[in-house]
């Protein structure tokens, strides 16, 4: 996944110019040549009809082959250098070119060739009339323009060019930033496997190591097969949160939401860690108002949530916790408080990042997977140090 950025930019940088080389050969190559074959055919078509010695009928007339350039065309008299059938200054320096171009050459009659100049792309035709016995036959050129065609090609090739370049830069910033975070959720992948792994393989080495011991017959069975039970039971922890924080990730974390009274939810995750507090001596203070507080929520997944937060709390608090909840206007606000020595300042920025490593040298998803719950329920929390000990607050809607 290295430099999938740059690989994305090069590849809508080439399909830009795959893009535009296809349509300059439609717009310089195939438009013109159209238009030089359809200048022909009017041609033709014409000298046809001016060389009819009998006059078309009305059915011929109107089964006769239109085309759209006939009316472009312009009759030049050859033998007649001085006279141009042009208006203006322009037409009659491109008139007097062609006449002595045709001068000097051998101009088939009834035969189209091709003029060019600067600014000009002249098609012609040498077309010559017979008269009466006694006179001499006319001869004179018909002639059409498609210069202004191949000038507005021109420009809509700067045009097109302007209008690709523009796209292409924002598709190409677009592309770089896509591409950029793609690098950066790959980095935070594969950073999220190697901590995991690492998580895992902690209690695995500590099972690993006290069935060794067992097995040498140097440790005491009863109380190794203990701590083989605690760790398998840190371990199925760990991967039930793995699992749960990557349905999370992946979208697939579905919410059984119903309505019922927060304080009850406290209550039951009081009681989730009731083992925790009689083994360790600590007390857990519960201030909840008289009133039921209504919302809306995954009882699960928020008991697990708020359960998070009091194992986490238990583990740093020297003799109590407190657990208040007491509602807002639109929220309803839960914290939760210990009396031990608070955060480390460095870390509080960094507490709900996962498997982020603080002073206690202690790591986990446990904060990470509460917070992500938090926002499920389309909440927020956050982490302080208060007067005594590290402060969680938990804000989600209220029922309406």
């Amino acid at each position: 996944m290295k430099n999938i950025k740059l690989r994305i930019v090069y590849l809508i940088l080439c399909s830009a110019l795959l893009l535009f080389a296809l349509f300059m050969l439609a717009v310089n190559l195939i438009i013109p040549a159209h238009f030089v074959r359809e200048a022909k055919k009017a041609l033709i078509s014409e000298a046809e009809y001016q060389n009819r010695t009998i006059p078309y009928t009305n059915d011929e007339w109107n089964d006769a082959e239109e085309h759209f350039l006939t009316p472009s065309i312009v009759f030049l008299e050859l033998d007649n250098a001085n006279q141009s059938s042009g208006w203006n200054r322009d037409a009659y320096r491109l008139e007097k070119k062609l006449l002595e171009y045709c001068a000097g050459r051998d101009i088939a009659l009834n035969q189209c060739y091709t003029f060019k100049t600067d600014r000009h792309h002249l098609i012609f035709m040498s077309v010559q009339e017979e008269q009466d016995d006694w006179e001499k036959p006319y001869a004179y050129i018909m002639y059409i323009d498609i210069g202004p065609i191949t000038r507005y090609i021109v420009t809509l090739n700067w045009a097109f060019f302007g209008v690709l370049l523009a796209i292409s830069s924002v598709m190409c910033l677009l592309g770089f930033r896509f591409g950029r975070d793609i690098e950066k959720e790959a980095e935070r992948q594969q950073t999220f496997f190697q901590n995991a792994s690492h998580e895992l393989k902690t209690p695995l080495m500590a099972i690993q190591g006290y069935a060794e011991g067992i097995q040498a017959g140097v440790m005491d069975a009863g109380g190794a097969a203990e701590v083989i039970l605690e760790e398998s039971d840190r371990m199925t922890e760990l991967v039930e949160e793995l699992l749960d924080i990557s349905k999370i990730d992946m979208g697939r974390q579905r919410l059984a939401f119903s309505e019922m009274d927060i304080r009850e939810l406290l209550y039951d995750s009081i009681r989730a860690v009731e083992p925790t507090v009689v083994s360790g001596g600590i007390a857990i203070v519960p201030e909840f108002p008289e009133e039921p507080i209504m919302v809306k929520c995954d009882d699960t997944q928020m008991r697990r949530a708020v359960t998070n937060i009091l194992t986490n709390g238990l583990r740093y608090a020297r003799s109590e916790l407190r657990l208040t909840c007491r509602p807002d206007k639109r929220n309803v606000i839960i914290r939760i408080q210990d009396d031990g020595d608070g955060i480390a300042e460095e870390d509080l920025p960094h507490i709900f990042d996962r498997f982020y490593m603080g002073k206690s040298g202690k790591s986990g998803i446990g904060l990470a997977l509460t917070r992500e719950i938090i926002h499920l329920h389309k909440g927020t929390i956050r982490a302080r140090n208060g007067d005594t000990g590290a402060v969680f607050e938990i804000s989600i809607p209220v029922s309406r």
